[in-house]
């Protein structure tokens, strides 16, 4: 099973107009490489930094049980989206949480041990203005289930198009594609599901912690 919110967001709502693509050599990684982690105050003016950290956040935001709990991932969503994307988000991301519970088997009892994490591995910037703003996201996404799916990873790229709203970069739409993947080597066998549902739960994500 692919990681549920690249699938589902990503063929759901793609942007409203096309997007010229202008590939931008990023700011130096040091620059915003730790950003996606750290909860700073919003910029009070668009820069392309701050589009790239918006655009790493709309993806780790939804890891953990986010997804599972559906008040709680409305809530997310329509503090991360744009006024004129978010009824549609919203219902998307619905969608994909009532498909991702019943996947995982989250309802089962006893509850299964749930493994969903996202973590950002590079960016591109591919269009930007003072206005809005085009990111290409490459992430490695984690997903398992005590019930249901062994723990695999799935390598994607999630375009994030986001637009300057009421102060800050707004989500208006994703886009979600397949890898690139790079190949476990051979010598390095995989855990035996038990280990890693039992390793996993034990490494807090960065984003929650306050280095």
């Amino acid at each position: 099973m692919l990681f549920a919110v690249g699938i589902v967001i990503g063929t759901r709502l793609a942007p409203p107009e096309p997007v010229r693509a202008v590939t931008e050599r990023a700011a130096p990684p040091t620059s915003v490489a730790q950003a996606p982690g750290r909860h700073a105050n919003a910029p009070s003016a668009p820069t392309r930094a701050g589009a790239v950290v918006a655009a790493a956040r709309s993806i780790t935001a939804f890891a953990g049980d986010v997804l599972l709990e559906p008040s709680r991932l409305r809530t997310v969503v329509g503090r991360m989206t744009s006024s004129a994307s978010r009824s549609q988000l919203i219902e998307a991301f619905d969608e994909a949480s009532a498909q991702t519970r019943a996947k995982l088997g989250a309802d089962t009892v006893p509850r299964p041990v749930i493994v969903l994490r996202a973590v950002p591995v590079g960016y591109r910037i591919e269009h930007y203005s003072q206005e809005a703003a085009t990111v290409a996201v490459w992430y490695v996404g984690i997903v398992g289930s005590g019930a249901t799916v062994q723990p695999q990873q799935s390598w994607r790229t999630q375009v994030v198009t986001l637009v300057w709203e009421d102060g800050g970069w707004k989500v208006s739409s994703f886009e979600s594609s397949a890898g690139p993947t790079p190949p476990l080597p051979a010598a390095e066998p995989g855990e035996p599901p038990g280990a890693l549902f039992a390793a996993i739960p034990r490494f807090q994500e960065f984003e929650r912690a306050d280095p």
